[in-house]
């Protein structure tokens, strides 16, 4: 990468843009006449994308074939990751804080509080605040058909 092609990259960074992390049609780089589809490297500000992959710069006119991004919260704050899936959290625990029954039913921990209030999640009789992995892989599992 030359200096003018960092330069470029830092000044659409700052505007907001960041790598595109989703997955792409093949469909995509035929439309676009790509050469080399491995080299592809795609930033964007959805739905605006770009690719740094060669000098070109390629621009597709619409963002189908992309996956659709969601934008990054207000301030760049980002909630805590966990080194662990879902999946591992639930099989290496016995009870989960609310921010971790949170990350693994993808909802707020205001939410993982109220469910165990209406007894969808049966949490733990002492404190700290804890609700057992069993009731929250139920609520994993039920869904609406």
């Amino acid at each position: 990468m030359t200096t003018r092609h960092l330069k470029e990259f830092a000044d659409l960074y700052g505007k907001g843009f960041r790598p595109y992390q989703g997955e792409i049609l093949p469909g995509v780089y035929e439309e676009l006449r790509c050469r080399d589809p491995k080299k592809a490297y795609w930033i964007c500000k959805w739905p605006i994308l770009y690719c740094f992959g060669c000098g070109e710069r390629c621009t597709p006119k619409s963002s189908q074939g992309f996956q659709v991004m969601l934008p990054e919260p207000a301030g760049g704050k980002r909630r805590p990751a966990f080194a662990l899936t879902p999946t591992e959290m639930l099989r290496a625990k016995s009870f989960l804080r609310a921010d971790e029954a949170a990350y693994c039913l993808s909802v707020s921990p205001r939410k993982v509080y109220a469910m165990a209030a209406e007894g969808k999640l049966v949490a733990h009789v002492d404190k700290p605040f804890r609700v057992t992995v069993e009731s929250v892989r139920e609520e994993m599992n039920r869904i609406d058909i």
